[in-house]
C-alpha cells in the first residue's frame, strides 16, 4: 500500500484527507442537530445538511476504494476534491462576508473557509507528489 502511494508522507496525507470526509459525513449524516446547533442554524435545514452529507460519505467512500484498489489513474478524482475545496471556501467566504444568516443568530467562524483549504492543500500537494502515479 506505501508503495502503491509512492511513499509513506503520500499515504499518511491521503489517510489524513479520508478520514476528514468520515468525520465530515458523520457530523452531516449522524450528528446533523448538533452540528446545526454549533453554528445556530435552524433544525428546518437538517434534511439538505443531510444531503451535503451525501457527498462527503461518497467522497470517503471514494478514499477508502483508493486505499485498497490503489491510485493509479486517480487524477480526477483527486482534482474534483481539489476543485471543490476552492469552490466550498470561495462559497463559505462570500456567505461569512455578507452575513446573509446573521438576523437569524447564525454563529460565523472561519472553519468553512479554512477547512477546504487544507483539503486542497493535501490535494494539490498529493497530485504534485504522486503525478507519476495518479496521471498513469
Amino acid at each position: 500500500m506505501v508503495e502503491s502511494f509512492g511513499g509513506i508522507i503520500n499515504l499518511v496525507i491521503f489517510v489524513i484527507l479520508t478520514l476528514g470526509w468520515a468525520y465530515y459525513a458523520f457530523q452531516m449524516l449522524v450528528g446533523t442537530a448538533s452540528f446545526f446547533d454549533r453554528f445556530n442554524i435552524s433544525h428546518t435545514g437538517i434534511i439538505m445538511g443531510r444531503f451535503v452529507g451525501s457527498f462527503a460519505a461518497a467522497g470517503a467512500l471514494l478514499h477508502v476504494v483508493m486505499l485498497f484498489v490503489g491510485p493509479e489513474g486517480g487524477w480526477f478524482i483527486l482534482t474534483l476534491f481539489l476543485v471543490q475545496g476552492l469552490i466550498a471556501a470561495g462559497a463559505s467566504l462570500v456567505t461569512i462576508q455578507s452575513q446573509v444568516g446573521a438576523k437569524e443568530g447564525v454563529k460565523y467562524t472561519a472553519e468553512p473557509v479554512i477547512a477546504p483549504l487544507v483539503f486542497v492543500a493535501g490535494y494539490a500537494y498529493l497530485l504534485w507528489a504522486m503525478s507519476s502515479i495518479v496521471y498513469a
